[in-house]
């Protein structure tokens, strides 16, 4: 950052100096949300203080980005080796799991300018302490040097925001996203919010932010989002909306999903800084216990985020259960069943410890409808208590329970409708299928379409069969329903809806 400089021998100079000094510098220099990103030039060092961010690249060209970490000490002296954070995927990609100490093929380059190439600085990664995506998307990897040598070297480190904004907050972005002719930081401006429930967006973690900021791309993973008065880094970029094809979104149908789909996400790394003693990484002490983590799930394909009360023979409605099955390398597991995903980082409510031989957590879900999270933790000892930090290592899973299907309305003439709204479902959708071996898809398929009003058949066209399912006002789907209109020989009055419909 650079500070004006004021030279007043009279002391009617004193009073504009210290406005020029108490005026806070906007790092984004006007740029607002609407703007697209822009390029980086720093042949005149004024974007230096971004000169620790730099390009990670693996073996086989991958690419993300990486922020060089401030872990000076109280009296400004730069101790220990270098730290670079970045999103956690870039290093090792697989859900549930985390790693610790791992051996690492990749290298960083610093002052990532388009403009200064000759300036570019490149130090092979030494090893990768911490990855995680369990809970968070974070990666901490220690650079082939010191970080008195790299500031040596002009390269300068960005510190961790002192705490997680609760509400919203002006960022900027600064990252290398691929797609553009100049290859070099680039940035872009707006704002960013707390994510409060992850069951929309498949793979978003607990304390997920969001933001709208313009052209992050692919590449774009592991650049940090930066306060815009402090520079301090504030999350870490995971998720980007540009991936998400346009086309997808224009047909999506549910509303909440597609809302969702809109953001990037990224992941705050504040706790981080309990991590460091005299700038040196251990993540062993009272504040920092990151663990290695591997929770496999059995089908993992076969979870779906939407699950669904149905009508038992009594009329009741029956819950449905997690119904989860996994492995897990502690001895020991405990989980709970929550409303809202920060909940897994309390230590109440937790189960006893239960023996890992056969992971399996089939627990009745609800009865509120709306969001549930599932959270298990791994412990060495049926008594191991469950402190803060260990917390952290919770394995988190979403749900959203909804109300039964809709049950359509099949009248004498054979005409289908449905009463809306039902329980909470005002839109609803069908599709008619006459063959003899009719099965109905699950909700995504697209050959259902929205029932703006009924339908019917003559009884020449019997049997059909109607799938059909329902969107309450958030989007959220109700279970698929299968529903066989069948030719009746004879119908009473009485008779009307039943006598000519089967369900299977």
């Amino acid at each position: 950052m650079v500070l004006t400089r004021c030279v007043f021998p009279l002391l009617l100079l004193v009073l504009p100096c210290l406005a020029a000094h108490s005026h806070t510098r906007d790092l984004a220099e006007g740029l607002v949300e609407t703007r697209s990103s822009i390029p980086l030039q720093n042949h005149d060092q004024r974007y230096a203080l971004w000169s620790g961010i730099g390009l990670l690249k693996n073996a086989i060209g991958q690419t993300c980005n990486a922020v060089l970490l401030d872990t000076r000490n109280r009296q400004n002296k730069a101790t220990g080796p270098a730290y670079v954070v970045t999103s956690g995927h870039c290093v090792y990609f697989s859900y549930g799991s985390a790693r610790i100490n791992q051996g690492i093929s990749a290298n960083i380059t610093f002052n990532y300018f388009h403009d200064t190439q000759a300036q570019h600085r490149t130090y092979r990664i030494k090893t990768a302490h911490w990855s995680s995506m369990v809970g968070t998307d974070l990666a901490l990897l220690e650079v082939d040097s010191s970080l008195a040598a790299l500031i040596t070297e002009g390269v300068m480190p960005l510190k961790l925001a002192t705490h997680q904004s609760a509400g919203e907050r002006d960022v900027i972005n600064v990252s290398s996203p691929s797609g553009f002719r100049q290859k070099g930081l680039r940035m872009s401006a707006c704002k960013e919010t707390v994510t409060h429930s992850f069951v929309e967006h498949p793979g978003v973690f607990p304390s997920a932010l969001k933001n709208r900021c313009n052209d992050l791309q692919y590449g774009s993973s592991g650049s940090p989002m930066l306060d815009r008065q402090s520079n301090e880094i504030t999350s870490i970029v995971s998720k980007v909306a540009a991936v998400i094809q346009k086309d997808i979104l224009n047909n999506c149908q549910n509303v909440s999903a597609c809302e969702a789909a809109k953001f990037n996400y990224s992941y705050p790394a504040n706790d981080l800084h309990r991590c460091f003693v005299d700038g040196v990484f251990l993540n062993n002490t009272v504040g920092c216990q990151l663990k290695a983590i591997d929770i496999v799930l059995e089908e993992p394909w076969k979870l779906n985020p939407y699950v669904h009360m149905r009508q038992g023979e009594n009329g009741h409605n029956v819950r449905p259960t997690w119904n989860i099955q996994f492995s897990i390398q502690e001895p020991f597991y405990r989980f709970k069943a929550v409303r809202h995903v920060n909940d897994c980082r309390l230590a109440n409510d937790y189960h006893s410890a239960t023996t890992s031989t056969d992971g399996y957590v089939n627990h009745a879900i609800g009865p509120a409808l709306g969001a549930h999270v599932l959270c298990i933790i791994g412990v060495q000892t049926r008594n191991e208590v469950l402190t803060p930090a260990l917390l952290q290592n919770a394995y988190t899973h979403s749900v959203f329970l909804t109300d039964p299907a809709p049950v359509p309305r099949i009248n004498l003439n054979y005409s289908v409708k449905w009463d809306a709204p039902h329980n909470g479902f005002s839109h609803h959708y069908f599709y008619v299928d006459a063959s003899d071996v009719a099965t109905c898809p699950d909700y995504d398929d697209d050959r259902y379409t929205l029932a703006n009003s009924g339908m019917s058949y003559p009884a020449s066209q019997l049997p059909v069969t109607v799938c059909s399912f329902a969107r309450n006002a958030a989007g959220q789907p109700s279970a698929v329903r299968t529903d066989v209109i069948e030719w009746a020989k004879s119908l009473s009055p009485l008779q009307g809806t039943e006598a000519a419909s089967s369900r299977r």
